[in-house]
């Protein structure tokens, strides 16, 4: 997966110019009530990103010009990723910032969101579609997740999440089934899980929102 499938496109979002004033874009952020957008030039370079509270501490703490421009104020601006860029890089990335920018050729062309990250994440548990989660473990982690595909071959898996990678002692997977299964069939997915050496945690059942 890409960023190209999940950014949110530059019509919808708030951006300003390098050449406007710490008053103005003040005002801008105060009025749109984000703490921090995205900065262009005059052509649509990307050149940063600008937070409400640099502008603050600019205008009332080190009285500051309120007719200056903002670029000694930008944040981020060799922070960037492309449309191309893969969903677990970006994913790392946008880690410590309110959103990152998506730039092509130069040019920011829009912004990931944490809501678009953290919808992948919440598909992937089903919490889209609805089923059943089980998040279950197994002390063989190496070669657990072709056992597991084993197990349940014939199953409808519309979901899987993997926790713990890299351990060489345990590993815990969540996987998500399709809704509409009898408790019966549940009890028997879980004793053919733990015949083959997986134990259950837990049981979720989703409704799809």
């Amino acid at each position: 997966m890409f960023v190209r499938d999940l950014y949110l496109e530059l019509n919808d979002v708030i951006v300003v110019q390098n050449d406007k004033s710490v008053k103005d874009v003040y005002t801008i952020l105060k009025e749109s009530g984000y703490r921090c957008i995205p900065v262009t030039d005059e052509n649509g370079n990307y050149k940063g990103m600008i937070y409400k509270v640099h502008l603050m501490e600019d205008l009332y703490e080190k009285d500051g010009e309120k007719k200056d421009t903002i670029d000694h104020l930008l944040s981020h601006t060799e922070t960037s990723i492309t449309p191309h860029t893969p969903f677990l890089q970006a994913l790392v990335a946008i880690k410590a910032l309110p959103f990152i920018s998506v730039v092509q050729n130069g040019k920011l062309i829009g912004i990931l969101t944490h809501n678009k990250v953290e919808s992948v994440l919440e598909d992937a548990f089903g919490l889209h579609t609805g089923g059943i989660n089980l998040t279950l473990s197994s002390i063989e982690a190496k070669g657990m997740i072709g056992k597991l595909t084993k197990v349940l071959r014939g199953e409808n898996i519309e979901g899987m999440f993997t926790l713990d990678n890299g351990s060489v002692v345990a590993r815990r997977v969540v996987i998500t089934l399709e809704s509409g299964r009898s408790q019966s069939e549940i009890e028997s997915i879980k004793k053919k899980l733990e015949s083959n050496g997986f134990r259950i945690l837990h049981v979720d059942y989703l409704e799809a929102q």
